[in-house]
This record gives structure tokens, sequence and C-alpha cells, in this order.
């Protein structure tokens, strides 16, 4: 093997990614690039014309980029929070977030970028460099410019790469060798060891390798990090979040494809005639047919019922709401017609915030690494922290809010219980922590520790949500639940009583004055059941039954 190939070599992994990485790059672009990819899937004895016809007019419904925009909307909703440490004194600490790769993108926007790459390909990698200078002091690199700055590579320009198990027993990477692109028709790589820096190019009309450029590693490790999607078995590489839904979206877009060949052959017919038979297209046309043709040579048309429509777009459909379920977004994508129970909605949400959960410490961890590169360069240490949400509020406003409606509308007694409601709605509509804790004192706190104890074991809100769940979990729900309906979805008696839900307005009426509705204990069961009126008390007294408090 020659410089030039041992130079242009990949590792084994990346040749057997390759062509899985294009695929979910081009699912992710969509319009041309995914034209060009050629993803339908060919018909036997098909022309080259025909099938490139069919790529023109089949439209792409793009899932996967879809299901990456709302990762991203619920991770970068609120920016991390940053403490630099001993970076925040660094005067080129400004100039580097407000233009992390000399290309004028912010460095939130590149991190921005790096999770959407990291999403498609399962992992991409973030090198982080620093221009060469005959400068002396840092005054000197200051007025020249010179800072660290970032560069995302794709997988695909990561031709090889190599972890080695550290003394302390961790994998350190030791080796990167990264493909930089063709310009003036030079092929450039770059090369990363602890020990050097090497920028090689391949000459077009000796077609031998050139060293461009080797310095010495200053760092004493190789200036990359690997940032993850989802963590695979293999250090390097990762797993895509949306690698099933894009062979998901390739199978709509075949489905999408027949359905509009089936369009156009029920609108347009074939016409089956002889070859003697003059004919033309279009409305009115006129069919010239030989005087002795025989009558079983007549021309006819072939036309499809146009039946199987209705499969294809019901089996187009059913693989959305595949999609949705693979990618967590049953409660975010779904449509009215499918929407989903308050118990399924609520685990839907549980999964999804686990999974951006699981994202956002990739990227916490990623980012740790890169301020930590970025010191050195700097030279200075970083005792800083980098702190990406954990938790993600993911909620359907409308129905926890009609929710809490209802339970107000319920009538409890207890007022704390009426400000605990109020309290939950504002939680809803308001987002700013410091403003929400500034509203809620105009609420009220109380500071009976009885109360907040009765408050603790009432689960107002969780049980609200279960009796919402049970009951409809659909957009009617405002009018199906009424006091009868939470009446009977909550059979817990002490809740009942917290909340002070009775049968109607005319059992209130049949209360003796010195009567309480209060809760009976059978004795050999255990059971318990709030009495409403004194004759339930006394046929439940006559069948051994007695006061809680007993």
């Amino acid at each position: 093997m020659n410089d030039k190939e041992k130079l242009m070599q990949p590792n084994s992994h990346w040749e057997n990614n390759i062509n899985h990485w294009q695929f979910l790059m081009n699912s992710y672009l969509g319009s041309k690039d995914y034209k060009d990819g050629k993803y339908l899937t060919p018909y036997i004895m098909e022309t080259v014309e025909d099938y490139e016809q069919r790529l023109e007019t089949t439209p792409l419904d793009n899932h996967v980029k879809a299901v990456v925009a709302i990762y991203n909307s619920f991770l970068f909703r609120q920016p991390p929070k940053r403490i630099f440490g001993n970076l925040a004194a660094d005067p080129g600490l400004n100039d580097f977030l407000k233009d992390a790769d000399l290309d004028g993108r912010s460095f939130d926007a590149v991190m921005r970028d790096i999770s959407t790459y990291a999403s498609v390909y399962g992992n991409c990698w973030i090198v982080i460099d620093k221009p060469q200078s005959n400068a002396y002091t840092r005054a000197e690199e200051l007025n020249q410019g010179i800072r660290p700055y970032i560069s995302i590579y794709t997988p695909e320009n990561v031709l090889d790469w190599n972890y080695s198990r550290s003394p302390n027993g961790s994998y350190v990477l030791t080796y990167i060798k990264v493909y930089e692109g063709k310009s003036n028709g030079r092929e450039t790589f770059r090369i990363y060891t602890t020990e050097t820096i090497t920028v090689l190019s391949i000459d077009p009309d000796t077609d031998t390798v050139v060293v461009e450029n080797e310095v010495p590693n200053a760092l004493g490790v190789v200036p990359a990090v690997c940032v993850y999607g989802q963590r695979s078995p293999v250090k390097g590489l990762g797993v895509s979040d949306v690698g099933d839904v894009a062979d998901m979206q390739r199978a709509i877009y075949d489905e999408l494809n027949e359905g509009v060949q089936l369009l156009r052959l029920t609108n347009h017919p074939s016409l089956v005639k002889t070859a003697s038979t003059q004919a033309s297209a279009g409305a009115g046309s006129i069919i010239q047919m030989p005087e002795d043709l025989q009558e079983g040579l007549k021309p006819y048309l072939l036309q499809p019922s146009g039946a199987s429509i209705d499969g294809l777009l019901k089996s187009v459909v059913q693989k959305v709401e595949a999609i949705d379920r693979m990618a967590h977004m049953g409660g975010i994508r779904s449509i009215e017609t499918r929407r989903l129970s308050g118990v399924a909605l609520a685990t839907e949400f549980q999964l999804l915030n686990a999974r951006l959960a699981e994202k956002a410490d990739n990227l916490e961890h990623a980012e740790e690494q890169l301020w930590r590169l970025y010191a050195r360069w700097q030279g200075t240490s970083w005792n800083g922290e980098i702190i990406y949400p954990d938790s993600f509020n993911i909620q359907d406003k409308y129905n926890d809010m009609n929710m809490l409606k209802l339970a107000k509308e319920a009538g409890p007694k207890s007022d704390v219980v009426h400000e605990e409601i109020e309290r939950q709605m504002l939680r809803i509509l308001v987002n700013d922590d410091d403003r929400y804790e500034e509203l809620v004192v105009n609420v009220g706190e109380s500071e009976s520790a009885e109360v907040n104890s009765a408050l603790d074991n009432l689960a107002l809100y969780e049980k609200a949500k279960q009796v919402v769940a049970l009951s409809s979990g659909n957009a009617q729900l405002d009018q199906a639940l009424n006091n009868e309906i939470l009446d009977e979805a909550i059979d817990d008696p002490m809740v009942k009583q917290q909340l002070g839900i009775v049968h109607s307005e005319e059992d209130m009426e049949e209360y003796p004055e010195d009567f309480e509705p209060h809760v009976m204990v059978n004795p050999e069961t255990g059971e318990q059941r709030m009495v409403t009126t004194m004759e339930e008390h006394l046929a439940l007294q006559a069948e051994g039954w007695i006061h809680l408090e007993d």
C-alpha cells in the first residue's frame, strides 16, 4: 500500500457504516438529496427514464427532520447554565461565545448543530483548534485575533480514530484522521495525535502525498470530542435517534409513490391496441382502426379499480403512528382523531422526558470536555460546571387546565385545596420560575401542619389526573365530567371528604342539621364508606359498621 492509499484508507467501522450514514443524512435533508439517493424501489423491467420520472413526482413526508426538530426544541428551549470558573476572566471568552467557529455562529448555535448531527448520525466529532501564531504574549494573540475555535466533523469525514486505555483505566482518544475536503483539485487531510498535528494533501499532478504542515501538539492530548446521540458498544460510534424512523419514512415514501401511480392509472388508463390502429391521447381523441380489424383485436382500456387506494392510505397512517411510538411523540404529534387517553399520554410524556434527559446528559458531558480543551489552549485549567436540564416540562396544558378547572368546580370545602388548585393553574400558565414565585404569594400560603399533611395525603392533582384518564381523556372532557362522575371515579372516602363531593344539591337538602357526612368502617373487612345521610348511617350501623375514629 503506497502513501496515498494508506492516507485514504478508513477503518472497518467507517466502511461498514458509510452507506447508512449517507442514508440517514439524506433522510434528514430530504428534497433533492433524498431524490439523488434513489430510495424508491425500482419496478421490474422499468426503464431509467420512467424511474427518474417517478423520483421527480413522488413527494417526501419528512418525519426524520420533524422528530429531530422537536427534540432540539425541548433541549434548547432554555439555554444550559454555564459556570465558567477560571475562564470567566479570559479576555477571549466573549468573542468565542459570539463566534465559536470563526464563521459568525454563536456557541449556542454551534451546540444546536452538534445536537442535530448527533441525533441523525448517532454521533459527530468536535475538534477545538487554535491557529499558529508568532505571538509571544496573550496580549499579542488578542491583537492578532488568535483564539481557539470549533470545527464540526460528521462521521463521513472522520476516516479513522483510536482510543487507548490510560494508566488510570479510562479510555483516551490518541489518534484521529479527518478528511477536510477538496479545494483547487487538492484533497486535504488532517491527522491529530498526542504528539503532532499534521496537515497533508494529495497533489493532483503527481498523485502523491504532500505534507503541508506539521507542528508539535502543545496540548499533549488530541483536541477532539465525540458527541453521542445514543451510545453504542463501540467507542467513536453512536446509535442514531432516527434510524428506525428513517426506515419507516422510506416505506411511506414507497407507498406514496404507489398511490401516485395508482391515481395516474385510474384517471389516465392505458389503451391497448394493435400497431396498425391509430390513436391520440387526450379528451375527445379519435381512434382509427383498419376496416379489416378482427373483432377480438379492437382497442380497449386497461384501468385499475382504484379500490386499493384506501388500503394504501390506511397503511401510511399506521406507519406514521408507528413513527410516533418509536420517537415517543404520540402525545405531541397526534391528531384529534387519535388522541391518547390520560394514562397513555402521561406514559408517553415520561418516555420522551427520559429520552431527552439522556440526550441532555450526553451534550453536557461533551461540552465539559470541550471547555477543558479550550482552557488548555488558553493556558489554564477548567474548574467550571455545565448544567443542562435533566427534566423537561412536557404536558398537555389544555387537558391539565381542564382537569384543574373541573376539580375547582367540584366545590372543595377546604380553602387550602382551592389555593392548591390555583397554584397548579398558575404553574401551567407561568413558565418563568422567578415570576411564578413572585405571583404565588398572592394565592396565599397556609402554615398549618395539619392542613399540609392533609394535602399530602389527598394528592389532589394526581388524583384528578386519574379521574381524567379513567373517565374520558378526550376533548369533550369538560362537558362529560361533573360532580356525579367525580363522585363515582374517586372511590377513596377520605379524598371525597376533603374534596367535599356530594351526589347533588337535593342530597344536601336531605341532611339533618345535626348530621355531618362521615366515614364508617366494616371491622371485619376494613372496607371504608362515606355516609351522606342518616338513613345510610343507620343501615350500616345495623350491619355492624363502626365510625372510623372508633
